[in-house]
């Protein structure tokens, strides 16, 4: 018996080892610079994007580079880092580039590091 369950469980952990995508959240809706509608499944989230700060006059080209990193079912894993007034405030990765989108906008010089 207790064979059975270590090889379900390997079994398990290789599965979702080797399709994280599955399970991945996804991108429903950019609503501004910096806060996103994420799905996971049967649940949907706010999230507003970790250790950035925009500022009012890039507001616009901000939003249109964001849209053009996330569109609509984009997969992506979040790396929560708190909340604040009940919105998730996390990292956020999309599952085919793996590159922190917060250092990306960072890079391009959207936003400005506040960590």
């Amino acid at each position: 018996m207790n064979k059975i369950f270590t090889k379900i469980l390997i079994l398990l952990i290789s599965f979702f080892c080797f399709y994280p995508e599955l399970f991945a959240a996804e991108i429903l809706q950019v609503t501004s610079s910096n806060i996103l509608l994420i799905g996971d499944h049967n649940r949907t989230y706010t999230v507003k994007l970790a250790c950035i700060e925009i500022s009012p006059d890039l507001e616009e080209n901000s939003l249109m580079w964001l849209k053009t990193q996330l569109p609509r079912h984009t997969k992506v894993n979040l790396k929560p880092k708190g909340s604040v007034d009940g919105i998730l405030v996390a990292k956020v990765i999309p599952i085919d580039s793996n590159i922190d989108l917060n250092e990306k906008y960072i890079n391009e010089g959207l936003a400005k590091n506040k960590c």
